[in-house]
């Protein structure tokens, strides 16, 4: 069950009682962070060994992304999925500073997005620390057995092992033992820095964001991430991180199967906004031969951090920064015989439909995965529709990044895309409507094949291909039996078992140093503007040697709005709509494609999605009439104005934005912004509500607090004020329990260190309870209470 508590304009916490005790609570806060000023207490930290790596690492082809696994771990009983520590945006008269020190250093922003041309470059900050530096969880020698996930405590030293060939295969919350490609030495940590700086410097160039003014603020009261996650440095806590909007803290934690990294976002601002990430990259794929899927994999993987994620979704926000009340929609497609998951952004859907040619209003959203199994459903995009589209449930070399990946994290409210840094997918290009809400056994040409007798063309027309069809050992479900067997279909379970042509080995038309050379006899060229084509040619004299091979490699250029191919040097003009073609000296013809397939960068004849201007891409097309995004207006969606008027909260400027007064934002100013002390209790703001839902938590239900008081020793005086209440808390009493212990006390010990420090608290300030306030903070910022 989910509890959403609203408080209008300033606190909300998840203890749900009277405002005076806030009030108490706040001034004991700002009395103990008095206290804590006078004394500071330092870290001595360890030095750290670095081991050379060893030789040799088994090739992987592809990565297989295991988020949604990770997620459903970070559910468990008394993990919190994240924590939320505000920042400041920009200068405002409603916020004042607690305190210049340390926690205090929350003069908090009221509106990220003041200008709508505010935002600039992402910076991320990639922090090294803790490389090679867990001892449970790094491998340092040959041999050592550290953990993967959280094996259960009584299985020391024994197994789970992990084994990720068993029956069934063993991926986590097992037992992994090192080799020596798991080690993180000198070389392999060199490969690391260059492909984290290369993808820092892509996302760079690819996304801009509300700047966030001074220093990043992070809470440290957790350890960040996964797999025991990683402490936060104390200068990060006490000083914040300069000139950075995302810390990133790297790991070489070894990895099962061909996962070769993963990431989660482990703290956000008070807008939903990820500020903090643990990315951990297996040192065994640091090496040569996996750099360029390295590359592409730690896009990937940082792309959830940013917000590809479902936990994200709940914080989008729209163009008037409220909580976007539509992300995405499930319900039972009849054509697809199942339920179906669809992202219903309006810049997601309106990237689609230029992509796909898809202008019907038939076409209502782009489909997330929901196969896969381990850790890809949910949190990418369907194969089948997106294929090797780089947020698809497994990444290799060919991997690209979409206007539809963008588009989904521009309309989080939080950046601002640069569409240039997109790549070309061809995949499902200009196949229309049908093609995205058909099955896929309905599908024409090249997307469909269904018999392994014959050769043909690849989807785009690169390479000659066969058709793969594999017969399971158990049948498929209902809704994927496109044949009579109930057992066969396509190899890939992500992309729901279709069946289309991929590239032979040695398929492909553009590459010369292709070890199978074209085949003369056939009229064949290899090269850069080859393409395949269904085709009988044969020249004069020969006999086809294989009528299974229906196709050749022919070149192709586009002259005058025409398509040409070209045999023996002699070049002839292709139907528009694609058909047979002759040429002298050669039995048999040549099946041209059509001339969009090939030449046109634009839509399809007969779309029906021709819209002025493409809509400015500042709108939906649909069936050919714009329907234009807040903000803009005109036939084509090319002007632009203040919505409202801005609502009376704001200043119209002359280019048609809004400037809001100091306690509203949005793109019309109707948003009404919230205190600090929102942000500061873990609650979010939305529409001057400051909202604080259990579900944010995992394993966390809200309770009466009355239920809570026997479960508790630490905490109980610190609930007892509010015991007519309701808190959210653990479901399972145990887990209180070992939060008190495990939790609390070492922050509390951390918040009003002992010894001379408190000694001399309580010599001279015995007119404040610091060590109450202390322990009534650790309770507050550990349990979520």
């Amino acid at each position: 069950m989910e509890v959403t508590v609203r408080r209008r304009s300033s606190l909300a916490v998840p203890w749900l009682v009277a405002d005076l005790r806030f009030a108490i609570v706040l001034v004991e806060i700002v009395l103990f962070l008095l206290c804590s000023e006078a004394v500071n207490a330092s870290i001595a930290e360890k030095p750290h060994q670095w081991h050379d790596p060893g030789e040799g690492s088994e090739k992987i082809v592809s990565h297989s992304c295991i988020h949604d696994q990770i997620l459903e771990q970070r559910r468990r009983p008394g993990h919190k999925v994240y924590l939320v520590t505000p920042q400041v945006y920009q200068e405002s008269g409603v916020s004042k500073p607690l305190h210049r020190k340390g926690r205090g250093l929350l003069g908090l922003s009221t509106s990220p997005f003041h200008q709508k041309d505010a935002k600039q470059p992402i910076r991320i900050y990639l922090n090294y620390d803790a490389v090679g530096h867990s001892p449970d969880r790094d491998c340092r020698n040959v041999g050592d057995i550290v953990k993967l996930g959280e094996p259960p405590a009584n299985s020391l030293p024994g197994g789970p092992s992990c084994n990720a060939h068993g029956e069934p295969p063993v991926f986590s919350d097992c037992l992994y033992n090192c080799t020596q490609d798991d080690i993180a030495g000198d070389d392999k940590q060199r490969r690391l820095r260059k492909a984290l700086g290369q993808t820092v410097d892509w996302f760079s160039r690819a996304l801009a964001v509300e700047p966030v003014k001074g220093n990043l603020r992070l809470s440290g009261y957790s350890a960040c991430g996964q797999d025991g996650g990683v402490q936060l440095p104390r200068d990060y806590v006490e000083g914040g991180v300069a000139n950075s909007d995302l810390v990133l803290l790297v790991t070489t934690r070894p990895t099962t199967g061909n996962t070769l990294a993963w990431a989660v976002a482990c703290e956000r601002d008070q807008w939903g906004r990820a500020i903090a990430g643990h990315v951990n990259v297996a040192p065994r794929h640091l090496t040569a031969e996996a750099e360029t899927l390295l590359s592409a994999t730690l896009i990937h993987e940082v792309m959830h951090v940013l917000g590809f994620d479902p936990h994200a979704f709940a914080h989008f926000r729209d163009e008037r920064m409220r909580r976007r009340s539509r992300v995405t929609e499930q319900a039972m497609d009849e054509k697809l015989g199942r339920m179906v998951t669809r992202v219903v952004l309006p810049r997601v859907l309106m990237h689609s439909r230029f992509h796909y040619g898809a202008f019907s209003e038939n076409f209502t959203g782009l489909e997330l995965e929901d196969g896969g199994g381990r850790g890809t459903s949910g949190s990418h995009w369907e194969k089948r529709l997106l294929m090797n589209e780089i947020m698809t449930g497994s990444v290799d070399t060919r991997s690209v990044v979409s206007k539809m990946t963008l588009a989904l994290l521009e309309d989080s409210g939080w950046y601002k895309a640069n569409y240039s840094m997109a790549d070309r997918l061809d995949w499902g290009r200009n196949q229309g409507t049908d093609f995205v809400t058909s099955p896929c056994n309905q599908w024409k040409g090249a997307y469909h094949c269904n018999t392994t007798q014959f050769s043909g063309c690849t989807y785009n027309r690169e390479a000659e291909g066969y058709c793969p069809i594999v017969s399971y050992s158990g049948d498929l479900p209902q809704w994927a039996r496109y044949f009579p067997q109930a057992n066969k279909g396509g190899q890939s379970s992500l992309a729901d078992y279709c069946t289309y042509f991929v590239a032979y080995s040695d398929g492909s038309c553009t590459d010369t140093n292709s070890t199978r050379p074209p085949d003369k006899i056939l009229g064949e060229v290899r090269g850069s503007n080859s393409r395949c084509m269904a085709s009988s040619l044969v020249r004069t004299g020969f006999l086809r040697g294989s009528m299974s091979q229906g196709n050749g490699c022919y070149r192709h250029r586009c002259v005058n709005n025409s398509l040409e191919v070209a045999v023996d040097g002699i070049w002839k003009v292709c139907p528009e709509a694609g058909g047979p073609v002759q040429f002298p000296g050669f039995n048999g013809e040549l099946i041209c494609p059509a001339y969009h397939e090939l030449c046109s960068t634009g839509l399809p004849p007969l779309s029906g999605g021709h819209c002025p201007n493409s809509c400015n891409f500042n709108g939906d097309c649909i069936d050919g009439r714009c329907d234009c995004f807040l903000g803009f207006h005109g036939h084509d969606c090319s002007k632009r104005s203040c919505p409202g008027n801005c609502n009376g909260h704001g200043k119209c400027l002359r280019s048609g934005v809004c400037q809001c007064d100091d306690r509203y934002t949005g793109i019309d100013c109707s948003t009404e912004v919230c205190d600090e002390q929102c942000s500061l209790h873990g609650g979010v703001c939305d529409n001057g509500k400051c909202e604080f839902r259990c579900s944010d938590y995992a394993g966390y239900t809200c309770q009466n607090s009355s239920k809570l008081l026997s479960t508790l020793s630490v905490c109980q005086d610190v609930l007892e004020i509010g015991k007519s209440g309701q808190h959210c808390a653990p479901s399972e009493p145990s887990v209180l329990q070992q939060l008190e212990e495990v939790v609390v006390m070492p922050n509390y010990h951390r918040l009003f260190p002992g010894g001379a420090r408190k000694l001399i608290n309580n010599l001279f300030n015995k007119q404040y309870d610091c060590d109450a306030a202390a322990k009534k903070l650790a309770c507050w910022v550990s349990m979520a209470l």
